[in-house]
């Protein structure tokens, strides 16, 4: 795990239909931490479990989660964190990381996803 500096971190959580997935980031929106883990059903434990292995490396982290994925609009009201749409946040992702990708496929758990940016390139006449 990397050794974290005092400040603001921000983590992305994705609950999906087999894995638990975290990422931290720092304030420069470079990734810090992540990890994955099968949640077998149990998504409140698994989530519990990663957010305790951050916690035991950086007690006093600092941290502005948001979740996604088909199992995270529920954990959202519970824990009363935002929500975002995966698909949204994918594409966001992917146009504020690598802004010249046209297509990305995202293939997981039981589902494909099909973020599609469409860039018109200039013609000379």
């Amino acid at each position: 795990m990397t050794r974290y500096t005092s400040g603001h971190y921000f983590a992305g959580i994705d609950v999906g239909s087999t894995t638990v997935k975290l990422v931290l980031l720092d304030q420069q929106q470079q990734v810090i931490h992540h990890d994955y883990q099968r949640h077998f059903s149990d998504i409140r434990q698994t989530l519990l479990s990663l957010l305790e292995q951050v916690q035991k490396h950086c007690p006093t982290l600092e941290i502005t989660p948001v979740i996604t994925g088909s199992g995270g609009l529920a954990l959202s009201d519970l824990l009363n964190i935002p929500f975002e749409q995966e698909v949204i946040a994918s594409s966001k992702t992917i146009t504020t990381v690598v802004p010249q990708t046209e297509v990305a496929i995202e293939l997981g758990g039981k589902t494909l996803k099909l973020p599609i940016s469409i860039t018109t390139a200039s013609t000379s006449a």
